[in-house]
């Protein structure tokens, strides 16, 4: 009878730190799951500002191209002057557009760091437990 009532405990220990285990992972890959959400949506971002950049940059080039034809059709005095003007704009911005949303696709990292750090200190603190 005195192993049954020893065995129960131990049991019920075991059930709750493999319960609690379970609980654990689920939560770690919760975070994961966010993390990798957030590292997902900076690069989306990005991508958007890269098309952005892009659409603007070949605005810009048709329009210049339409300036030089204006340009050489009328010796363009005013009116080829600003469509020059307005292409060199819109290229300016495009390429600054692009500038900033390949900057920020460069510097976005998809490695969940914090939820590798909570793992690490997860297994430190179970470790020390168990050992």
């Amino acid at each position: 009878m005195a192993v049954r009532t020893r065995a129960r405990p131990i049991l019920s220990v075991m059930t709750s730190v493999a319960s609690d285990l379970s609980y654990l992972i689920q939560t770690e890959f919760r975070l994961a799951r966010a993390e990798f959400g957030e590292k997902l949506s900076e690069i989306s971002n990005a991508a958007i500002l890269v098309g952005i950049g892009a659409a603007l940059a070949l605005s810009g080039l048709i329009v210049l191209l339409f300036c030089i034809a204006t340009w050489i059709s009328f010796w363009g005095l005013f009116y080829g002057w600003a469509l020059l003007i307005v292409s060199l704009v819109a290229i300016g911005l495009g390429g600054t557009a692009a500038y900033i949303g390949v900057t920020k696709a460069r510097s976005a990292e998809l490695i969940p760091e914090r939820t590798l750090d909570q793992v690490r200190e997860d297994y430190a603190v179970a470790k020390e437990h168990m050992g």
